[in-house]
C-alpha cells in the first residue's frame, strides 16, 4: 500500500517542483476547492440548471467540432490559449457561483477525458484557476452592476469588467506557476504574444454575447456554435504563418527568416553608422546528452537552453536556430565591449540553470539527476563594421571565434577579433542560407 502510494506521488511528478511552484499549485488548489464548498453551500435552489445544460453542451460541441483545428494550432511550450473560456465567463455572468463553477468543472473533465495522456497535478491546477476566474468574474460583474445601476449601459460596463476579471485571474496564476515550475520562461512563454492578446480578446467578446443571448433563452448558446468554429479556423492562419518562419523544435525563427531579419539590421546599422553583433553560439558535448539519455531528453534539453537564451536578451534582438546545437543571434546597436558582455552573460545563464529540472518536469525522468545534467556553450562573436560588412562575413568570423572558444576547453567566449581569417575576407567562400554539414553534427 506504501508503494503504491508512493508510485501515486511520483506519478502526479510533484516531486519535479521547486518549493515556491508547489507552494503555488498546493494553495490555488485548496482555494479553489474552498471557495467551490462555500459556493455549493450558499447555492439557494437549482434554478439555471437548464442553463448549465446549453452552456455546456454548446460548448463541448464547438471543442470537439474545433477539435482538429486546435491540435494543429498548439504549440510548443506550456502556454496555450483557445476560446473555452468564451463559455466560462458567460456562466459566471448569468449563473450562481456553484452553477458556474459546475460549467467549469465539466468541460475541464471533459477535456481530461478526450486528452489521454497528462500531467494530473497540471490539470488539477488548471482546472481550480477556472474555478477561481468563475468566481472572480462574477464578484466583479455583481459589484459593477451595484455601481452602474439598472441600465443597459451598465450591463454592458458590467459584462467587459467580468471578462476581464476572468482573463486577468487566468493570466496572473497561469503565469506565475509557468515560471516557478519553468525556470528562464520569458513573457511569451507565460503571458502570451500578442496572437495570444487576440485569442483572450476574442474569447471575453464572446463570452460577453453569448452572455446577453443567455439572458434572453438559453438555447442561444447553441447559436455560438458556428461562430466559435469560424473563429476558431481565423486563428489558424495566423498559426501557419508564424510556423513557416519558426522552428519548431525550438520555436526559434528558422536561420532563412533571422537572415533575413538581420540583413535588414546591417543596412539600418549601415545607413546609422552604428555597431552590431552577432553571436553564434554552440552546445558543448551535445551529443553525449543523446547518447546518455536519449533523443528525447536531448530535445527537451535543447529547447531548455533556446528558453533561458532567448529569456535573457533583449526584445529587439533577433535570435535563431542556425541548425544542429546551435544558435546565432543579431544584436543591434551592439559595439565589442557590450556584445562581450552579453556573450558572457548568456554563457553562464546556460551553465547556471536546472536543466535536469526542466526537462524533468516535461519527461517525468527521474533519471535526469542534476548534479550531472549541466549543459555549457561556447560563443563565438563579430561586430560590424570591423569583422565584416555583411551578414556571411559576420558569420564566418563569429564561426571560427566560436571554434576557438572550444579549441580553448569549452564554455567560453572568443572575439572575432582575437582571430583573424586564415586569408583575406573577398576569397573566403559565402555561406549558403542553410547551415554546411559540419554545423549538422554533434559537437
Amino acid at each position: 500500500m506504501v508503494a503504491q502510494s508512493r508510485q501515486a506521488v511520483r506519478q502526479w511528478a510533484l516531486w519535479t517542483l521547486t518549493v515556491p511552484a508547489f507552494a503555488l499549485v498546493m494553495l490555488v488548489d485548496l482555494f479553489a476547492i474552498g471557495y467551490g464548498i462555500k459556493a455549493f453551500a450558499d447555492l439557494p435552489s437549482l434554478r439555471g440548471v437548464d442553463v448549465v445544460f446549453a452552456l455546456t453542451v454548446s460548448a463541448l460541441i464547438a471543442v470537439e467540432g474545433a477539435r482538429r483545428v486546435e491540435s494543429r494550432r498548439r504549440r510548443g511550450g506550456p502556454l496555450h490559449k483557445d476560446l473555452a473560456p468564451a463559455w466560462m465567463i458567460a456562466a459566471a455572468i448569468v449563473l450562481h457561483p456553484a452553477l458556474a463553477i459546475l460549467v467549469a468543472v465539466l468541460l475541464r473533465i471533459w477535456w481530461r477525458i478526450r486528452a489521454g495522456k497528462c500531467i494530473p497535478y497540471r490539470w488539477a491546477f488548471s482546472t481550480a484557476v477556472h474555478v477561481l476566474a468563475v468566481g472572480a468574474a462574477h464578484a466583479v460583474f455583481i459589484s459593477a452592476r451595484g455601481m452602474t445601476g439598472d441600465n443597459s449601459l451598465g450591463l454592458v460596463l458590467s459584462m467587459a469588467a467580468a471578462a476581464i476579471a476572468y482573463l486577468a485571474t487566468d493570466t496572473l496564476l497561469c503565469g506565475l506557476a509557468i515560471s516557478l515550475i519553468v525556470p528562464g520562461s520569458g513573457r511569451r512563454d507565460t503571458v502570451g504574444d500578442k496572437d495570444d492578446l487576440c485569442v483572450d480578446a476574442t474569447a471575453a467578446t464572446l463570452g460577453c454575447l453569448l452572455a446577453a443571448a443567455t439572458l434572453i433563452t438559453p438555447w442561444f448558446a447553441f447559436v455560438a456554435i458556428p461562430i466559435t468554429l469560424t473563429a476558431q479556423r481565423a486563428l489558424l492562419l495566423g498559426q501557419l504563418e508564424s510556423e513557416a518562419q519558426t522552428d519548431p523544435k525550438t520555436s526559434l525563427g528558422r536561420v532563412d527568416w533571422w537572415r533575413r531579419r538581420t540583413e535588414e539590421l546591417v543596412r539600418a546599422s549601415r545607413t546609422q553608422r552604428e555597431p552590431m553583433a552577432v553571436l553564434l553560439i554552440d552546445i558543448d558535448h551535445f551529443k553525449q546528452v543523446n547518447d546518455k539519455h536519449g533523443h528525447l531528453v536531448g530535445d527537451e534539453a535543447l529547447r531548455a537552453v533556446a528558453t533561458i537564451l532567448r529569456s535573457a536578451i533583449r526584445t529587439k534582438d533577433v535570435i535563431g536556430r542556425f541548425g544542429g546545437e546551435e544558435f546565432v543571434i543579431a544584436l543591434p546597436d551592439t559595439d565589442l565591449p557590450d556584445a562581450t558582455v552579453t556573450a558572457d552573460r548568456l554563457r553562464s545563464a546556460v551553465a547556471a540553470s536546472p536543466l535536469a529540472a526542466m526537462c524533468a518536469g516535461v519527461l517525468d525522468d527521474p533519471d535526469l539527476d542534476p548534479d550531472t545534467f549541466q549543459l555549457t556553450v561556447s560563443i563565438g562573436v563579430a561586430v560590424y563594421p570591423s569583422d565584416g560588412q555583411t551578414v556571411d562575413d559576420l558569420l564566418q568570423r563569429a564561426d571560427r571565434a566560436m571554434y576557438a572558444a572550444k579549441a580553448a576547453g569549452r564554455d567560453r567566449v572568443r572575439l572575432a577579433a582575437d582571430c583573424p581569417p586564415a586569408v583575406p575576407a573577398h576569397l573566403q567562400r559565402t555561406l549558403s542560407v542553410e547551415p554546411p554539414a559540419n554545423h549538422l553534427q554533434h559537437r
